[in-house]
């Protein structure tokens, strides 16, 4: 079967999704002289976006590609939170895996643009306070998700509190008490991929990959060392080591198979904002519609370069992707 053939296997596929809340603002200006207060740029604002970031980004990409997302997060009971309940709702999702809870503060990122440049990053993390009874609630709710899910993605995007060592061993435990046979696919930190133990697929950006074992050079034998020693440290089935402008890397358990996928893009990255997104959303459909691992792989780095083409965030539907595919393809 063609690769854009599988993609229409997605359509009302469930992908449970655990992971992260993030709110991103956009302040966007232009800017003609230097503040008179500091030596930086004066930014007159001429427009402000609000978006649901981590989680958010892929759910919302789940949910155009033609999959049913459930969410499973915790957001703080303030400003941030509430932006995005009410991101969720016009979403038409379900909201009851989402946790509120008064003493958590809500991560956001905030970007200052002008003139097309990026000038300043914002960030606030959740609390690492979060006690132990709301981690219990948080499990609770995933608990009561529907039994009818075809994977689970756990999205780690290092924002502390939820995702600590205790909680992570806890929850793969009890996802695979209660979930047999579901794929679990990981997006873990660089500090903490080993606690994946046994799932189906870790992926990692390669050159955070290559960071993680503090390798300098990034040619195939140290990116295969690194692979492996992901593959072994976790005992999970496969690996995904995936770069925009260089060949990514699938190394399997199965068949000690070491697969090299050629980078797709050759053009100038527009954005990288939604790239890893858009890779988990489609890895997560992909494993609950029953494609092989190497062909989910292979569609994902190719909406990864769609992506990476379009503005910061921008979502589509099958047919795009598919034209996209099947444009690249010819010019093979």
């Amino acid at each position: 079967m063609a690769l854009i053939d599988e993609i229409s296997k997605w359509n009302k596929r469930k992908v449970l999704v655990i992971g992260d809340a993030l709110i991103d603002k956009y302040i966007l200006g232009y800017t003609d002289r230097i503040s008179p207060d500091a030596p930086v740029p004066n930014v007159k604002i001429e427009n402000r976006n609000i978006y649901i970031g981590a989680i958010g980004l892929v759910l919302q990409f789940i949910q155009s590609l033609g999959g049913v997302p459930e969410v499973c997060t915790i957001v703080g009971n303030d400003f941030e939170g509430e932006i995005f309940l009410k991101k969720i709702k016009e979403l038409k999702l379900q909201s009851s895996g989402i946790l509120v809870d008064e003493k958590i503060r809500t991560p956001q990122i905030t970007r200052i643009k002008a003139m097309n440049q990026h000038l300043l990053r914002l960030e606030t993390d959740y609390n690492s306070d979060i006690s132990q009874s709301v981690r219990e609630k948080f499990k609770n709710l995933i608990a009561n998700s529907s039994q009818d899910i075809g994977a689970i993605l756990i999205l780690d995007y290092g924002l502390g509190g939820i995702f600590n060592d205790q909680f992570i061993q806890k929850l793969l435990r009890f996802l695979k008490e209660n979930y047999r046979e579901i794929p679990i696919i990981a997006r873990p930190t660089i500090s903490n991929y080993y606690l994946y133990e046994n799932v189906e697929l870790i992926k990692m950006n390669l050159q955070k990959a290559l960071d993680t074992f503090s390798i300098d050079c990034c040619n195939e034998t140290s990116i295969i060392i690194a692979g492996k020693r992901i593959l072994n440290a976790s005992k999970c089935n496969n690996v995904l080591l995936n770069y925009l402008e260089l060949e990514s890397f699938l190394l399997s358990r199965e068949n000690d198979k070491i697969e090299k996928i050629k980078p797709i893009l050759h053009q100038p990255v527009r954005s990288y904002v939604a790239v890893g997104s858009v890779i988990m959303a489609i890895l997560g459909l992909s494993y609950a519609s029953d494609i092989s691992v190497l062909d989910g792989v292979k569609i994902a780095l190719f909406a990864a370069a769609l992506t990476a083409t379009l503005p910061p965030v921008e979502f589509y539907h099958q047919e795009k992707l598919q034209d996209y595919i099947l444009t690249k393809m010819n010019k093979l």
